[in-house]
């Protein structure tokens, strides 16, 4: 009895909250909204939480080693206008794809390359190849969508299609996740990553090849914003240019409360799938109660400023715990 007391109790630690936060925004919402809780509704949110949790799954593993990517938005961007204009241009679904994720995959390689050879902050990169992904994904379609017709049987199948109730695509995140948490930790992968977040310095000495890792990452984080940019043009049927802001804020607010989850202030690929869907089940429920836009962008808001918080507190205390401060 003990030992199931001292494990129940183990639920309601720190770095298990958000969860609780999950769960009461959910009965929150169901008590206060009789179209939340339909099953439909439920559905759609793991849906769109598909695709959000693919499109910012590599952005997890950047910040893990003190970096930042602002690219991912509109490589998503560019790759869904070109998805869509290869489309309406007779372009069977699998050849488009293909090129639709290579030319969205060469954004990663261009910040890559300037992060490690040229020496450019992760930051400063990353806003330039945004600025010209950006720009292009306007000038496939002058400014505006580019309307298509219904995606065929297979990818229409993956997008809206189900297994035993639940969303194929949203099975298939799942899938790419619990991969993703496998290589993060029972792999080097993961050792490594954590390792350049906490000290570079360290890691240069042990001989682990800190560039390949970053260029690497880089790419990563472009073929999946790429694949998310795919799914959007599919859900959609259009290609949009202007998808940036939304998912900017999104993906760094789930990223950073992520960490609060699970690993204690280091960003991890399951606390960053629970962040997704904390802010869509967020940004439906305010939806469906009829609250102002403003509403969720400054609860967004809130919370990444409570996760950076948290995660700068943690990495202080592991640092100062290295040198005996504390």
């Amino acid at each position: 009895m003990k030992k199931i007391s001292v494990q129940f109790s183990n639920l309601f630690r720190t770095q298990y909250a958000l969860i609780w936060v999950l769960f009461l925004m959910i009965v929150i919402f169901s008590l206060s909204s009789s179209t939340f809780r339909l099953m439909a509704n439920l559905l759609g949110i793991l849906q769109n939480s598909g695709i959000d949790a693919i499109l910012i799954l590599g952005l997890t593993w950047i910040v893990a080693t003190g970096g930042i990517d602002v690219s991912f938005p509109d490589v998503a961007a560019f790759t869904s206008m070109l998805t869509a204009l290869l489309i309406k241009n007779d372009f069977q679904w699998g050849p488009t794809i293909l090129i639709a994720l290579l030319c969205g995959t060469s954004f990663g390689l261009i910040s890559g390359f300037l992060i490690v050879h040229f020496k450019f902050p992760a930051l400063i990169a990353t806003i330039g190849v945004s600025g010209i992904a950006k720009a292009m994904a306007s000038l496939l379609g002058s400014g505006q969508p580019i309307e298509i017709t219904t995606p065929g049987h297979l990818i229409n199948s993956l997008m809206f299609g189900e297994i035993l109730g639940f969303p194929i695509l949203f099975l298939l995140t799942i899938t790419i996740y619990l991969i993703c948490c496998y290589l993060q930790d029972q792999t080097a992968i993961g050792q490594h990553l954590y390792a350049l977040g906490e000290n570079r310095i360290a890691v240069l000495e042990a001989g682990i090849q800190e560039g390949k890792i970053l260029f690497s990452l880089y790419i990563f984080s472009a073929l999946l914003a790429s694949i998310g940019g795919v799914l959007l043009t599919a859900l959609l049927s259009s290609g949009q240019p202007k998808i940036g802001f939304t998912f900017f804020l999104n993906g760094i607010t789930s990223v950073f409360i992520g960490a609060i989850i699970i690993k204690a202030g280091k960003p991890n690929v399951i606390g960053t799938l629970i962040g997704v869907i904390i802010l869509a089940v967020l940004d439906n429920g305010l939806t469906l109660l009829g609250l102002f836009y403003y509403v969720g962008l400054i609860i967004k808001g809130i919370l990444l400023i409570t996760g950076i918080v948290i995660v700068e507190i943690s990495k202080f205390k592991r640092r100062a715990n290295r040198v005996g401060i504390m």
